[in-house]
Protein backbone atom coordinates (compact mmCIF):
# COMPACT_ATOMS: atom_id res chain seq x y z
CA UNK A 1 0.00 0.00 0.00
CA UNK A 2 1.39 2.93 -1.07
CA UNK A 3 0.71 5.15 2.17
CA UNK A 4 2.67 2.13 4.13
CA UNK A 5 6.14 4.20 2.96
CA UNK A 6 5.35 6.72 5.71
CA UNK A 7 6.23 4.61 8.47
CA UNK A 8 9.38 6.09 8.06
CA UNK A 9 8.30 9.54 7.79
CA UNK A 10 8.37 11.34 11.24
CA UNK A 11 4.88 12.06 12.26
CA UNK A 12 2.79 15.04 10.12
CA UNK A 13 1.73 17.14 13.38
CA UNK A 14 4.48 18.59 15.37
CA UNK A 15 3.89 17.68 18.67
CA UNK A 16 3.32 20.25 21.50
CA UNK A 17 3.33 18.03 24.55
CA UNK A 18 5.92 15.80 25.50
CA UNK A 19 4.14 12.73 25.24
CA UNK A 20 2.92 13.73 21.71
CA UNK A 21 5.55 12.07 19.63
CA UNK A 22 5.23 8.89 21.65
CA UNK A 23 1.27 8.72 20.95
CA UNK A 24 2.27 9.33 17.28
CA UNK A 25 4.25 6.33 17.40
CA UNK A 26 1.45 4.35 19.41
CA UNK A 27 -0.75 5.28 16.50
CA UNK A 28 1.58 4.10 13.97
CA UNK A 29 2.21 0.57 16.00
CA UNK A 30 -1.88 0.62 15.96
CA UNK A 31 -2.15 0.97 12.41
CA UNK A 32 0.79 -1.27 11.88
CA UNK A 33 -1.48 -3.78 13.69
CA UNK A 34 -4.79 -3.09 11.62
CA UNK A 35 -2.82 -3.96 8.67
CA UNK A 36 -1.63 -7.28 9.58
CA UNK A 37 -5.14 -8.06 11.07
CA UNK A 38 -6.64 -7.50 7.61
CA UNK A 39 -3.97 -10.28 6.65
CA UNK A 40 -5.35 -12.77 8.88
CA UNK A 41 -8.75 -13.14 6.98
CA UNK A 42 -7.49 -14.58 3.43
CA UNK A 43 -5.06 -16.44 5.94
CA UNK A 44 -7.31 -18.35 7.54
CA UNK A 45 -9.72 -18.65 4.34
CA UNK A 46 -6.66 -20.56 2.93
CA UNK A 47 -5.73 -22.86 5.96
CA UNK A 48 -9.61 -23.75 5.77
CA UNK A 49 -9.48 -24.25 2.04
CA UNK A 50 -12.20 -21.68 1.40
CA UNK A 51 -12.86 -18.49 -0.64
CA UNK A 52 -11.98 -15.45 1.10
CA UNK A 53 -15.64 -13.80 0.95
CA UNK A 54 -16.84 -17.33 2.39
CA UNK A 55 -14.94 -16.70 5.40
CA UNK A 56 -16.03 -13.28 5.84
CA UNK A 57 -19.30 -14.32 5.54
CA UNK A 58 -18.70 -17.05 8.45
CA UNK A 59 -17.25 -14.85 10.44
CA UNK A 60 -20.06 -12.68 10.40
CA UNK A 61 -22.23 -15.35 11.19
CA UNK A 62 -20.29 -16.85 13.90
CA UNK A 63 -20.37 -13.29 15.70
CA UNK A 64 -23.95 -12.43 15.17
CA UNK A 65 -26.06 -15.07 13.83
CA UNK A 66 -27.57 -12.39 11.09
CA UNK A 67 -30.35 -13.12 8.28
CA UNK A 68 -29.51 -13.65 4.52
CA UNK A 69 -30.26 -9.78 4.10
CA UNK A 70 -28.13 -8.98 6.86
CA UNK A 71 -25.42 -10.69 5.92
CA UNK A 72 -25.15 -9.87 2.19
CA UNK A 73 -25.20 -5.91 3.50
CA UNK A 74 -22.91 -6.52 5.53
CA UNK A 75 -20.65 -8.19 2.87
CA UNK A 76 -21.54 -5.70 0.33
CA UNK A 77 -22.91 -7.81 -1.92
CA UNK A 78 -26.94 -8.59 -4.08
CA UNK A 79 -29.32 -10.72 -2.18
CA UNK A 80 -29.21 -12.90 -4.59
CA UNK A 81 -25.33 -13.16 -4.51
CA UNK A 82 -25.78 -13.55 -0.56
CA UNK A 83 -27.87 -16.62 -1.29
CA UNK A 84 -25.67 -18.38 -3.79
CA UNK A 85 -22.84 -17.81 -1.02
CA UNK A 86 -25.41 -19.16 2.03
CA UNK A 87 -26.32 -22.11 -0.46
CA UNK A 88 -22.76 -23.03 -1.11
CA UNK A 89 -21.32 -22.68 2.73
CA UNK A 90 -24.75 -24.82 3.57
CA UNK A 91 -23.67 -27.27 1.24
CA UNK A 92 -20.18 -27.59 2.62
CA UNK A 93 -21.75 -28.06 5.82
CA UNK A 94 -20.26 -24.77 7.30
CA UNK A 95 -24.15 -23.33 8.45
CA UNK A 96 -27.13 -24.11 8.60
CA UNK A 97 -30.13 -22.09 8.61
CA UNK A 98 -32.83 -22.26 10.66
CA UNK A 99 -35.98 -19.89 11.87
CA UNK A 100 -35.15 -16.97 14.20
CA UNK A 101 -35.73 -17.72 17.63
CA UNK A 102 -37.84 -14.28 18.94
CA UNK A 103 -39.19 -13.75 15.19
CA UNK A 104 -40.35 -17.19 13.35
CA UNK A 105 -41.07 -15.41 9.73
CA UNK A 106 -37.21 -14.64 9.72
CA UNK A 107 -34.05 -16.93 8.88
CA UNK A 108 -30.60 -16.83 11.12
CA UNK A 109 -27.83 -18.74 9.66
CA UNK A 110 -25.61 -20.41 12.12
CA UNK A 111 -22.78 -22.13 12.18
CA UNK A 112 -22.04 -25.84 12.20
CA UNK A 113 -20.01 -27.24 15.02
CA UNK A 114 -17.52 -28.83 12.96
CA UNK A 115 -17.10 -25.10 11.33
CA UNK A 116 -16.71 -23.63 14.72
CA UNK A 117 -14.74 -26.50 15.28
CA UNK A 118 -11.80 -25.85 12.19
CA UNK A 119 -11.81 -22.15 12.67
CA UNK A 120 -10.70 -22.70 16.43
CA UNK A 121 -8.03 -25.20 15.29
CA UNK A 122 -6.71 -22.93 12.66
CA UNK A 123 -6.57 -19.46 14.86
CA UNK A 124 -5.49 -22.12 17.79
CA UNK A 125 -1.83 -21.51 16.84
CA UNK A 126 -2.25 -17.61 16.51
CA UNK A 127 -4.76 -17.05 19.60
CA UNK A 128 -1.66 -18.73 21.87
CA UNK A 129 0.52 -16.68 20.20
CA UNK A 130 -1.06 -13.64 21.04
CA UNK A 131 -1.45 -14.55 24.64
CA UNK A 132 1.73 -16.04 25.63
CA UNK A 133 2.89 -11.78 24.24
CA UNK A 134 0.24 -10.59 26.53
CA UNK A 135 1.51 -12.97 29.08
CA UNK A 136 5.04 -10.83 29.12
CA UNK A 137 3.21 -7.84 30.28
CA UNK A 138 2.39 -6.68 33.77
CA UNK A 139 -1.11 -6.58 35.09
CA UNK A 140 -1.05 -2.71 34.94
CA UNK A 141 0.76 -2.44 31.74
CA UNK A 142 -2.27 -5.11 30.29
CA UNK A 143 -4.78 -2.90 31.67
CA UNK A 144 -3.47 0.13 29.81
CA UNK A 145 -3.32 -1.82 26.57
CA UNK A 146 -6.69 -3.08 27.18
CA UNK A 147 -8.18 0.26 27.80
CA UNK A 148 -6.49 2.01 25.14
CA UNK A 149 -7.25 -0.94 22.34
CA UNK A 150 -10.71 -0.95 23.34
CA UNK A 151 -11.07 3.16 22.70
CA UNK A 152 -9.28 3.31 19.63
CA UNK A 153 -11.54 0.24 18.13
CA UNK A 154 -14.34 2.49 19.43
CA UNK A 155 -13.24 5.35 17.62
CA UNK A 156 -12.43 3.01 14.50
CA UNK A 157 -16.21 1.79 14.84
CA UNK A 158 -17.17 5.78 15.07
CA UNK A 159 -15.68 6.53 11.82
CA UNK A 160 -16.64 3.41 9.81
CA UNK A 161 -20.35 4.47 10.96
CA UNK A 162 -20.53 7.82 12.17
CA UNK A 163 -23.96 9.15 14.14
CA UNK A 164 -26.24 10.43 12.01
CA UNK A 165 -26.60 14.21 12.28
Amino acid sequence: MPWMQERAQPPLAVPTKPHQGAAALLSLALREVTEAGAEVGPALARRLGIRPLDCSAMEHVMASRPGPAELSTRLGISTGSGTELIDRLERSGHLVRERHPSDRRRVALRPTESAVADVLAALGPLLAAINELAADFTPDEQETITRYLHEAARRLRDYAHPAAP
